[in-house]
């Protein structure tokens, strides 16, 4: 994975040699010796060291001129290296809930295959899948910290990852009831990847009972995942019945006609008397 890349402008070092020993600009705020920074400079200023005057060009060049002789100082870029995720202790015990009710073979079948992660992860904790996984058998287990600690990581790690951000949407969904966080998760999975339909799905419920940030956000997100899955038939029936629900009968119409359209073209076997029920369900309507 490319780190990723900052751009900053600074200004190459200037020491000039004057009459009485040397002058070294700094930027402090930043914590970089021997930095001039173009943009705390006006665009002409006398300084008050005798013979030295600076100025900063339309293009952010800057100009130093002394006693000694003319200095230009041009724009350079760096780049900074984010500082990688600290890793959790891939080998912290699963710590069963009460509320899990598993049974006694389920519980040793999660150990045993926690421990096999752990063991891949030992030979190498950068390999993404043992890392993901195992945060699936806490969560399991009902450890949803640890579940939520080890999910974090992976997102940080791997962040352009989709399926990673899904699980941590269901698990402030569904278990830790925190839905603005459930609701920046599946908005992430779906960013990093739009044919994540699971999270289309839940966002859908999410908006529709119990966190809407905007009136039209259930709504909203059923159209995106329209658009960016056309194939996904319940995606346009959960739309018309969002609107029927709703009191929205000429939107649900109308969304009822594109359904029934989209049921007929994609009947198979699964779906098979899809466009029938859909009709039926218009026809209903008041």
């Amino acid at each position: 994975m490319e780190p990723k890349k900052y751009q900053t402008t600074i200004g190459i070092v200037v020491l000039l040699a004057l009459i009485g020993g040397g002058y070294l600009f700094t930027r402090q705020n930043q914590g970089l010796p021997l930095i001039l920074s173009p943009a705390t400079l006006p665009a002409a200023t006398s300084t008050a060291q005798a013979g030295m005057t600076t100025t900063t060009t339309a293009s952010g060049t800057v100009s130093v001129t002394s006693t000694g002789g003319g200095y230009t100082i041009k724009e350079v870029s760096v780049e900074r290296e984010s500082p990688a995720p600290k890793a959790p202790d891939y080998n912290a015990p699963i710590v069963f809930s009460a509320s899990s009710n598993l049974t006694t073979e389920q519980k040793a079948s999660i150990q045993t295959q926690a421990a096999a992660m752990r063991v891949q992860l030992s030979k190498n904790s950068a390999e993404y899948t043992p890392w993901l996984v195992l945060g699936g058998f806490f969560k399991q287990a009902g450890d949803y910290a640890q579940a939520e600690e080890i999910w974090t990581y992976v997102s940080l790690k791997w962040p352009n990852d989709g399926t990673v951000k899904g699980n941590l949407g269901d698990l402030y969904l569904t278990y830790l009831k925190d839905y603005p966080k459930a609701e920046a998760s599946y908005l992430g999975a779906i960013k990093n990847d739009p044919g994540q339909v699971n999270a289309y799905r839940n966002l859908f419920t999410l908006y529709s009972t119990v966190y809407t940030p905007r009136n039209s956000a259930a709504a909203d997100i059923l159209k995106e995942g329209i658009r960016n899955n056309p194939e996904t038939l319940d995606f346009y029936t959960s739309l018309a019945r969002y609107y029927r629900d709703n009191g929205r009968t000429e939107e649900a119409r109308a969304a009822y006609d594109v359904a029934i359209a989209q049921a007929k073209r994609l009947a198979t076997a699964s779906n098979f008397g899809a466009a029938n029920d859909l009709e039926a369900e218009k026809a209903a309507l008041k």
